[in-house]
């Protein structure tokens, strides 16, 4: 197999806008209801990290309304996309793994079927992150694995994208959680088509 972060990051570059289309009819509902209700969880002015912010549509949009927002995303064409959707957010292109902020750094972090996208040995580590980079009292809503998986698509979405995932089923994501210091606030499993994945929101 190729560098799956090569895949990942040439798989959304080749996708560009075309990855918001092929999901917003679905997701998009399911998305705000998701978001409205980690707004409600964070104090006024709150600062919010995103993982895997895509093209900003609808997560930085958003949120940007009420928080001080950051997105991060691998491929430099999402972040571009991002950039001309939301222009009164932040964005950066990066690795998530290998991402540095002093601790305590946001009120919150959002992690939508992203986390996932990244090699399975190297999830824990960044859940660790995620709690360090948290203030007291701060939230994590990630969207992650409900069985586990590890493999790619060679026509996702559009003939000749590859795309590559990696993930965990539900109980281990759990321990991971619980191992790191995070306390489950909620949980269910999210269907989708045959399968399907796992919400959870988490508080330190």
């Amino acid at each position: 197999m190729d560098d799956p972060k090569r895949i990942v990051q040439q798989g959304y570059d080749r996708l560009g806008s075309s990855y918001r289309a092929f999901f917003e009819k679905t997701d998009s509902k399911r998305y705000m209801n998701w978001l409205a209700n980690f707004v409600q969880h964070l104090p006024t002015g709150s600062s919010v990290l995103e993982l895997g912010c895509a093209d900003g549509i609808p997560t930085a949009q958003y949120l940007s309304q009420f928080t001080d927002y950051l997105g991060i995303d691998l491929s430099p064409i999402q972040v571009e996309l991002a950039r001309q959707n939301v222009p009164q957010a932040r964005f950066d292109i990066a690795d998530m793994s290998a991402l540095s902020f002093p601790a305590e750094s946001f009120n919150g972090a959002v992690a939508l079927y992203s986390i996932i996208h990244l090699p399975l040995a190297e999830q824990p580590d960044l859940f660790k992150a995620v709690y360090q980079w948290l203030k007291p009292g701060g939230y994590f809503l990630c969207i992650a694995g409900s069985g586990e998986w590890t493999g790619t698509e060679s026509d996702w979405i559009e003939p000749n994208t590859e795309m590559y995932w990696s993930h965990a089923d539900a109980n281990t994501y759990r321990n991971w959680f619980s191992e790191t210091g995070f306390i489950l606030v909620d949980s269910f499993f999210v269907p989708e088509s045959n399968g399907g994945h796992t919400y959870f929101l988490l508080a330190k």
